[in-house]
């Protein structure tokens, strides 16, 4: 598992939801400060790895268990597509082969990732996947993924404009999302502080309320005042989506498939 920190609540869904038997890895780096209280949360035990260690191959997983590996990286990626992408490009090609299939928790964030698929089954022999909807379309970004795919997702832009979205990792993540972010950095040139900044982004996009998305997963207990935080603090109305809104298909889906690379893998031994 390749992980965005904004989708780890759906990670940690998917671990939940998996009755099989298995051991669970964390690679141990900057960006796990979040995930560590909601696994002890959620009774998720695991063994702490080097991410050195993962990267250049010393790590021994035991062949007759189901292994997961939890690597998370850096929200700071976002800040430019094409980083992004030369980051998890480089991630896949550093495990290639090591492990029996990669789930890129992630969507396009940008187009950074559009054709992610057709490049692994080119370029990589270990199968990938990655959080797309039924008919096959990958995720746009961490909201299209609650809500459906990206059919939903184009539904919900036409239905709610002028929203910035907040689900429970969005709205708990953001003085995590500011300081490694490096849209934020260097900003006492310009004598601005990081919510002033972020508040001239919100005014000059025409951003007039927050829009609170409740997929039910990740930090329940401060979801609401966070959400209140924020609309406090960037001067916006805090409006509802609908329960009916929210699927967990694609989440559902994307990871079977991604188990199912395992199954694949046992038929041919």
């Amino acid at each position: 598992m390749i992980v965005c920190p904004i989708l780890e609540d759906e990670m940690i869904y998917n671990l939940l939801m998996d009755g099989d038997e298995k051991s669970l890895y964390l690679v141990r780096n900057d960006n796990i400060r979040m995930l560590l209280p909601k696994l002890e949360k959620n009774s998720l035990k695991y063994t702490m790895i080097s991410e050195n260690d993962f990267i250049t191959r010393k790590v021994q997983f035991p062949k007759e268990k189901y292994n997961v590996v939890m690597w998370l990286r850096s929200m700071g990626l976002h800040s430019d597509p094409k980083i992004l992408k030369e980051a998890i490009l480089a991630d896949i090609r550093s495990i290639d082969g090591y492990t029996d299939g990669i789930m890129l928790y992630y969507g396009l964030c940008g187009q950074a990732l559009l054709g992610i698929c057709d490049w692994a089954r080119d370029n990589i022999k270990t199968p990938l996947t990655i959080f797309k909807d039924k008919h096959g379309k990958i995720c746009d970004d961490c909201i299209s993924v609650p809500v459906g795919g990206p059919d939903a997702y184009l539904r919900l832009l036409k239905a709610y404009p002028g929203a910035i979205y907040l689900t429970p990792a969005v709205a708990c993540s953001q003085d995590e999302f500011m300081e490694k972010n490096d849209l934020f950095k260097g900003l006492e040139l310009i004598d601005m502080t990081r919510t002033e900044f972020m508040k001239f982004i919100l005014d000059s996009a025409g951003y007039k309320y927050a829009l609170k998305i409740q997929t039910g997963l990740g930090d329940q207990e401060h979801f609401q005042e966070e959400c209140e935080n924020f609309v406090r603090k960037y001067d916006l109305k805090l409006a509802y989506l609908g329960n009916d809104w929210i699927s967990k298909e694609v989440v559902d889906g994307t990871y079977a498939e991604a188990k199912s690379f395992l199954y694949r893998k046992i038929a041919k031994l």
